[in-house]
């Protein structure tokens, strides 16, 4: 176990810590997380992915014990942001551990966050665990568990041919045996042992049979250590950051749903000592109490005594909370090596068929290079620079996931041109020296047939065409069965505000009201339409509110021309999903139309509930959305 030896200097940081195995190795970590029930999990995925970039651990792979439809491409999408897209991810197999999902619809939306990886090809955590294990040296893997526990007992009750696997040839407690240095546990309250400790009664059985069967040392970070550390609160860039994002749709932060602020830090501690140990710069964060006897009543309780024969560990605050709080903090919000933009096409971009369209990507890397503050931590540093140096090797451009341009100098351009109208999906990734890949956000663009202009209609900016004398609004949610009328989310430039104001500036179905797996032919929709065809090259359309998401929900946005409806842009999730859509732009290729709407219906799997279209950039009565930068919803030639 970790100890306050074995104590070397990472100048980069100015830390130290402890490490297992073999002197000058860093810890192998598997994290195991219950993803999506706090954000907290979020929050120390992120301070592990920090500590691997400053080369102080190597990430083996994540464990979702949580079985939710979104999380392991919430775990995918923080994995993609620090630059690990194919970091393994392992899924529980087992029913029953849902959680709840604050943050997870919109975080493992891959039209938010980019994510190679999801549920459906996640690997079972067991399976997983066996390979990873098996690969490993003896005595080489740190296991850090932040949630229940049926990932390890599924690890612990596994035979030797576990899922056919017979070239593994020890049962998973023999794996566990042979190559965990140390299993790290979030889990019970050794403060209050009347307390139920949340990981623990996720199940109860797992813990139990954990702290009974595991072959080696536990140490337990209780409830009551990461309670009083409030952190996150200095995340930014919600757009960009999953883990930002995370904090921000987390109900439970001090500045609840839709503001970013702190939350307890229960499983940062146990990933922070996971690979530091219990020390910040030779001083102690953190004391170990033991050993002790562990065990869990049915209810989940904790129950502890001191044992010498045992090999269980439980934490005590050492060092000041606001000095831990610091040190979290820095590291969650440390940046990733590098980070990609796709600067052109922009989102909803239109295209003519047959016409070169111009991909740019931009990438920011990341030098740490501060003075070294003695001859060891000089030594400590030359290594870890390697690590953080990210000198990029080539940028690859991708529409819909495939490659069609790569190159290897800046400025990183490219052009690619589409032969069919339809939605198109562009990304990039940069591939650094240094290692790590880092992707960009999938780009939807739509590609349409040339139109030519009919001149009954000028450019006029300052024109929603929605709001035009001979403009008729309707929609499939009749006035007074819903919420909102058709004009209720209606954005007039003119005047900088909505076209009314009302309670909150949306349109559709009853918060909460389900309208089963709604067929395309039958959709929900809003539809603008005008006695004579309109010139049209923008749209915007507004999102559900943040607590109503729509992460399953196929939708089109469509114009009318010539009697025929015709595709602009479809997708799923997405801008829908409490974000805002834009089509199109200023002197982009026009199309001519007589009627726009958006259609909204079921993947055939999952019911659509609280759909509904809101107003952005304007001023309801209950919400102040001025500040947002495309203002919906806005149908313009201009």
């Amino acid at each position: 176990m970790k100890t306050h030896a074995s104590v070397f200097i990472l100048g980069i940081l100015g830390i130290s810590f402890a490490v297992s195995g073999t002197a000058g190795a860093v810890p192998r970590i598997i994290l195991d997380t219950d993803m999506r029930g706090d954000c907290d999990d979020a929050g120390a995925l992120a301070l592990l992915h920090a500590l691997a970039d400053n080369g102080e651990c190597e990430m083996l792979g994540v464990m979702a014990s949580t079985t939710g439809p979104h999380v392991v491409g919430t775990i995918a999408a923080i994995n993609a942001f620090y630059g690990r897209p194919d970091l393994p991810v392992g899924l529980y197999g087992g029913e029953g551990l849902h959680g709840a999902d604050n943050y997870a619809p919109v975080v493992g939306d891959p039209m938010w966050f980019p994510a190679r990886v999801s549920n459906e090809t996640a690997p079972d955590s067991a399976s997983l665990y066996r390979r990873l294990l098996h690969d490993a040296p003896d005595n080489s893997v740190t296991i850090v568990v932040i949630g229940g526990q049926p990932c390890v007992y599924g690890l612990l009750q596994s035979e030797a041919d576990h899922e056919g696997d017979g070239s593994i040839n020890k049962t998973g407690a023999e794996l566990a045996a042979a190559k965990v240095a140390e299993l790290v546990l979030m889990a019970g309250s050794f403060g209050d042992p009347n307390h139920r400790e949340w990981n623990i009664i996720l199940d109860v059985v797992a813990a139990q049979t954990v702290a009974r069967d595991w072959p080696g040392t536990i140490v337990y970070s209780g409830f009551e250590i990461g309670q009083v550390i409030q952190t996150g609160g200095t995340l930014q860039d919600a757009e960009i950051n999953p883990v930002a994002m995370s904090y921000k749709l987390y109900r439970g932060t001090e500045g609840g749903q839709g503001a970013i602020g702190n939350r307890s830090s229960w499983d940062q501690t146990a990933v922070y000592y996971g690979v530091r140990g219990l020390e910040y710069d030779g001083q102690p964060v953190w004391g170990l109490k033991g050993p002790v006897a562990v065990s869990f009543s049915d209810e989940g309780h904790t129950h502890f005594e001191e044992d010498s024969a045992s090999d269980r560990y439980y934490f005590t605050q050492e060092m000041s909370v606001k000095e831990t709080e610091r040190i979290i903090e820095e590291l969650m919000v440390q940046p990733p090596r590098a980070s990609a933009t796709l600067a052109a096409p922009t989102p909803g971009q239109a295209f003519v068929t047959n016409t070169d369209v111009a991909l740019k990507a931009s990438v920011a890397t990341l030098s740490c290079r501060p003075a070294p503050q003695n001859e060891e931590a000089a030594i400590a540093l030359e290594a870890a620079i390697t690590l953080r140096n990210q000198a990029v090797s080539r940028v690859v451009f991708l529409v819909d996931d495939e490659a069609v341009a790569e190159t290897a100098a800046a400025p990183y351009t490219a052009t690619w041109r589409p032969g069919a109208p339809g939605t198109y999906h562009v990304q990039a990734y940069a591939d650094c020296e240094g290692g790590g890949r880092f992707y960009t956000k999938r780009v939807p663009v739509s590609v349409i047939q040339a139109h030519e202009t009919t001149g009954l209609n000028r450019r006029n900016a300052n024109m929603n065409l929605a709001l035009a004398p001979d403009a008729q609004l309707s929609g499939s949610v009749a006035d007074g069965a819903g919420r909102g009328t058709p004009q209720s989310i209606l954005y007039d430039p003119a005047t900088e505000e909505y076209h009314i104001r009302t309670q909150w500036n949306e349109y559709g179905v009853a918060h909460g009201q389900d309208l089963g797996l709604l067929a395309e032919e039958n959709p929900f929709f809003w539809q603008a339409s005008w006695n004579t065809a309109k010139n049209i090259n923008e749209i915007t359309l507004g999102g559900t509110y943040l607590n109503q998401p729509q992460p399953f929900a196929l939708w089109q946005v469509q114009y009318r021309h010539d009697g025929r409806w015709r595709a602009l842009l479809e997708g799923q999730g997405g801008w829908l999903n409490t974000g805002v859509l834009q089509w199109g732009s200023a002197n982009g290729p026009t199309v001519v139309a007589d009627a726009v709407r958006v259609i909204v219906y079921s993947d055939g799997t999952h019911p659509l509930t609280s759909v509904h279209l809101r107003a952005r950039g304007g001023h309801s009565d209950n919400t102040d959305d001025r500040d947002t930068a495309h203002k919906a919803v806005m149908i313009r030639y201009r």
